[in-house]
């Protein structure tokens, strides 16, 4: 009997050990100031968009076990279809953490087609305390 309780104390201890939570060890990084890298012709973040197809990116792994925390802003044109295309990392904090995330989740991405192509839009994405958002 007492190695039965034993046993089950091991194992509910072992089940509150576990890994899935996620657990700071950098700073979140101050948002950046998006209009600020823009020029006055250019999209910024959904101000001239209506997403029909939209999910934010996945955590990374690697980022989430290392307690990372950080941002990135996207480049993209959005064609007269509404599909994205031309999408890049404008300027990502760490650097190169969490481009392939943004990157993927970007590219998945349908707009209800605007009336003309919109050229260098750009979008925030936050990666802050395990979650994903996007920025203003």
């Amino acid at each position: 009997m007492r190695v039965l309780v034993l046993l089950s104390v091991v194992i509910f201890l072992y089940g509150c050990a576990s890994s899935s939570v996620f657990m700071p060890k950098s700073a979140y990084p101050p948002d950046p100031w998006v209009k600020g890298y823009s020029d006055p012709d250019d999209c910024i973040g959904g101000e001239q968009l209506a997403a029909l197809k939209f999910e934010l990116p996945a955590y990374p792994r690697s980022a989430f076990r290392n307690g990372q925390q950080g941002w990135t802003i996207v480049r993209l044109d959005v064609s007269e279809a509404g599909y994205t295309e031309n999408v890049r990392i404008e300027r990502a904090v760490p650097s190169g953490q969490f481009d392939r995330a943004s990157i993927k989740a970007v590219e998945a991405w349908q707009f209800r087609p605007p009336s003309e192509a919109l050229l260098d839009c750009r979008v925030l994405i936050r990666y802050r305390a395990g979650e994903t958002s996007l920025g203003a």
